[in-house]
Parts: C-alpha cells; structure tokens; sequence
C-alpha cells in the first residue's frame, strides 16, 4: 500500500473515527489531488481527498467550499481537514456525474 494511502487510512481513523471502513478511489483530478470513497460499517459514503502539502495548498478550496455551501448550492461541504497532512473529509454527492443525467434525460436541465 502507498505511503499515502497508509497516512490518509490513519488519519480517517484516529481523527475521524472511521477505523475499518472501506476506501476505494471516486475520482481523478487534474492536479495532484485524488480523491477516495470511504464506506463505513453503516453503508454510508464520504469523500477523502488527498492533496499534497508540498504540490497542494487545501484553503483555497475551503474557501470556495464555504462560498458554496453558504449559497446553499449543491456542492461537498469540508466536514474535517488535515492541512499539515493534506487531507479533507468531505460529504459525498454521490457516483451520477451531472452530464451523464442530463444525456440519459434532457428534461432534467429544467428541473
């Protein structure tokens, strides 16, 4: 297992209280940030995200989350966040990326 996988298991669990829940990865991205689900004993899912200090500065994207979520648009909301380490705790949105909707039903883009 990559160190960083290992660092970001441990933080999920002794900082978030998630020990033994399952991480799979969710998304790519076009930085160095990578993104994981995080299944817990319970079936629900959060999304890690791993951003490395030293390539990845997080507060900016703390920043735009607060703006969205105080907008009350659909957007993540950071719900635990390791700056030193690089990794945020964040709601999931779920795997149906938008466009995959609104191909499968146009009508949905006026909904």
């Amino acid at each position: 297992m990559p160190e960083r996988l290992r660092q970001l298991e441990h933080w999920l669990a002794q900082s978030c209280r998630m020990s033994g829940c399952r991480i799979q990865p969710a998304s790519a991205d076009a930085s160095f940030r990578r993104y994981f689900r995080v299944t817990r004993g319970d079936g629900t899912t959060l999304i890690a995200m791993d951003a490395p200090p030293e390539q990845e500065d997080c507060r900016p994207f703390i920043k735009v989350a607060g703006f969205l979520e105080s907008m009350q648009l659909d957007a993540p909301r950071v719900l635990e966040a390791n700056l030193d380490e690089g990794f945020l705790l964040l709601s999931d949105l779920g795997s149906t990326q938008y466009l995959d909707l609104l191909n499968d039903d146009r009508s949905a883009a006026d909904k």
